[in-house]
């Protein structure tokens, strides 16, 4: 566009000229003038298909451009003709000539404009979609890391739990067939917490978690099943506030620490091994046993404890404490609050 105004300025420049009296000039000059509205109609059917503010400005400019270029062809006419000396004056019309060129480039500077500010937002909005796209991305990469992991700890529990069902099975029976010669009530007694046992250990194998008072009735068949087997030299002592009974733990925490204090202390009549559970004065759950480390080397798999602070991550709760001093080893277990304390 800008190209055509140009070399129709310099047209009428030479409109004074000998070369543009001659037929030639008539014919140069007129194709011209008709391309350039054929220009104009062409860019505002373009332009109409675009219904922003460009398009628009571009409308405008473009029907600038076919007046004033029909203008300047009425303007020829009049030049290169006579007329009546009634008609306009050839200086007002060479005034009105440039004022039609002034307007021409003055929308087309605007249009100009709108489509640099269209362009430039256009490119902001792809890169907001980008961005967003790799946020998008990063997110969902994020959460297939905590699916991986939570899986990983899945599998880990359930590794702990296999492990824990023959090992301890074999133990209770040895324990069991001790006593249906000694005494048969209390190996009745027996076998009836070890099936509380196994039940809440089938139970609890889909779930992540389980109400306090569930795992206290667990860990007290499950001590019932221990006491039998190390008598005087092994002793629990449980003391929760009832308002904490309904909070929820990930199932077999305290078995997982009950048996971590077993594995790895020293356990005889004279010097017995005292487990201790109680919540404390800001509501945690607080298992704690005197230390008294065996002096050989216990073979550990390294799953109890990590499993307990894994479940605690996985859940999005504070983690436990683990605290060693002073002869005792303690673990506080934040207690999660129910739906139904939540309401």
């Amino acid at each position: 566009m800008a190209i055509c105004m140009l070399t129709d300025i310099g047209l009428l420049l030479l409109s004074d000229k000998d070369w543009y009296q001659t037929s030639a000039g008539h014919i140069v000059s007129g194709l011209y003038w008709c391309l350039l509205i054929g220009i104009s109609v062409l860019g505002i059917r373009i332009a109409a298909k675009r219904p922003n503010a460009t398009g628009k400005t571009f409308i405008m400019g473009s029907i600038f451009m076919l007046l004033n270029e029909m203008y300047v062809l009425i303007y020829a006419l009049i030049h290169k003709w006579p007329f009546p000396d009634t008609i306009v004056s050839i200086d007002l019309q060479r005034q009105l000539l440039w004022g039609g060129r002034i307007f021409e480039l003055l929308w087309f500077s605007i249009c100009l404009v709108f489509y640099q500010r269209y362009v430039a937002v256009t490119k902001a909005i792809e890169q907001t979609q980008l961005t967003e796209q790799l946020k998008q991305e990063r997110l969902e990469a994020e959460l297939s890391m905590r699916r991986l992991e939570q899986e990983k700890t899945d599998v880990q529990l359930r590794a702990l739990q296999a492990q824990v069902n023959p090992h301890f099975l074999f133990n209770s029976l040895n324990s069991l067939s001790a006593l249906i010669d000694d005494d048969q009530q209390q190996a009745s007694q027996f076998v009836d917490q070890l099936s509380l046992v196994y039940r809440y250990l089938l139970k609890t194998t889909d779930q992540s978690l389980t109400t306090l008072a569930s795992e206290l009735d667990f860990i007290d068949s499950y001590y019932h099943l221990l006491k039998t087997r190390h008598g005087n030299g092994l002793t629990l002592t449980v003391h929760v506030d009832s308002a904490y009974q309904t909070r929820l733990i990930p199932p077999l925490t305290l078995q997982l620490l009950v048996e971590n204090a077993v594995k790895h202390n020293i356990i005889l009549a004279s010097n017995p091994l005292c487990i201790d559970i109680f919540t404390d004065e800001v509501g945690y759950l607080v298992v704690r046993n005197n230390l008294q480390r065996k002096r050989t080397l216990v073979l550990s798999n390294g799953i109890g404890l990590s499993t307990i602070l894994t479940q605690y991550h996985k859940l999005d709760q504070p983690a436990p404490d683990i605290i060693e001093g002073d002869g005792r080893f303690t673990v506080r277990l934040p207690l999660i609050q129910s739906q139904v304390e939540l309401v």
